[in-house]
């Protein structure tokens, strides 16, 4: 029984098969966000309140969505053994698109459970650290990129699951700084987050930059794959160099997007201190003018 997506030494067809081991691992998930709102959810919030709103489970679910596409057929399976590009899709689409999206559906509660657990506790504050989410990010997809890591952990289902939730782990890891559901529990400052996320896109040059410009293939196990639709290998590299920069307009958004939030946010402390200086300055005037009436 194939359980999960690896490289197979057989022409690739667009006949659809089934991988049992995504699909657990897909619904593994699901259920455990489901019995975290309904086991968890009425001790931390008040009897007239949902747990979660319903714009967090839609964001979770399509998290859920995109990790599924990444992993299943036909993407999982050209990533794991056939195109280098597409394996360079799955990257992106677990560390740039589904992170985030699961991190937005994280209920604001959830992490008020670890509090309780010095040690649990002690380990997410750990990796929350900016400096620390950095190194884990760049760490995975440096070593999850070199040809050996590559060449042999696709060949077999429990070396292509472990690159997979590798990245999920450390996609997790990098957004966690700037979309913790709670800013005790790691959450940047809107300056430091915009700062942090133009970090995270200066690593990812380095194997984009050899994808594109080597002269030759870099892993054997996609240069000596059968052919998909004639592409050859080549192009296909080079394509990955391309799309693994793709994940910087990602990042480039999320910049935009913390800096509008920050911006409204001051803008809305400005009227609100501007607001109370003139009713302090009105209440004074009328001090004044009820002495002077006296």
């Amino acid at each position: 029984m194939t359980w999960w997506c690896s490289a197979r030494d057989v022409a690739w067809t667009w006949s659809w098969q089934a991988y049992p081991g995504v699909w657990v691992f897909v619904a593994a998930l699901v259920l455990l966000y489901v019995a975290a709102i309904v086991m968890l959810g009425p001790r931390h919030t008040a009897p007239d309140q949902r747990s979660v709103p319903s714009g967090r489970i839609a964001s979770f679910g399509f998290g859920i969505l995109a990790l599924w596409i990444a992993t299943d057929w036909p993407v999982g399976a050209l990533g794991a053994g056939y195109l280098l590009s597409v394996h360079t899709v799955q990257y992106l689409l677990y560390t740039f698109v589904a992170p985030p999206l699961i991190l937005l559906g994280l209920p604001r509660w959830l992490p008020l459970v670890l509090e309780p657990r010095p040690k649990a506790w002690r380990v997410l504050r750990f990796f929350a650290r900016p400096f620390v989410a950095l190194v884990t990010v760049n760490a995975v997809l440096l070593v999850t990129h070199l040809p050996p890591v590559v060449d042999g952990f696709r060949r077999s289902q429990l070396g292509s699951f472990t690159i997979d939730l590798a990245w999920l782990f450390a996609g997790l890891i990098m957004w966690w700084p700037v979309l913790a559901p709670r800013p005790e529990s790691g959450r940047l400052s809107e300056p430091w987050k915009i700062g942090y996320l133009f970090l995270t896109t200066i690593v990812p040059t380095i194997p984009a930059g050899f994808f594109v410009f080597s002269d030759f293939p870099i892993y054997a196990l996609y240069e000596l794959a059968p052919r998909v639709q004639g592409i050859a290998a080549g192009a296909d590299q080079q394509a990955a160099g391309l799309l693994m920069k793709a994940g910087d307009p990602i990042i480039w958004l999320a910049m935009l997007a913390v800096f509008v939030r920050w911006s409204i946010r001051e803008a809305k402390r400005d009227e609100r201190d501007l607001a109370e200086h003139r009713r302090a300055a009105a209440k004074g005037r009328d001090g004044g003018e009820g002495t002077r009436a006296e």
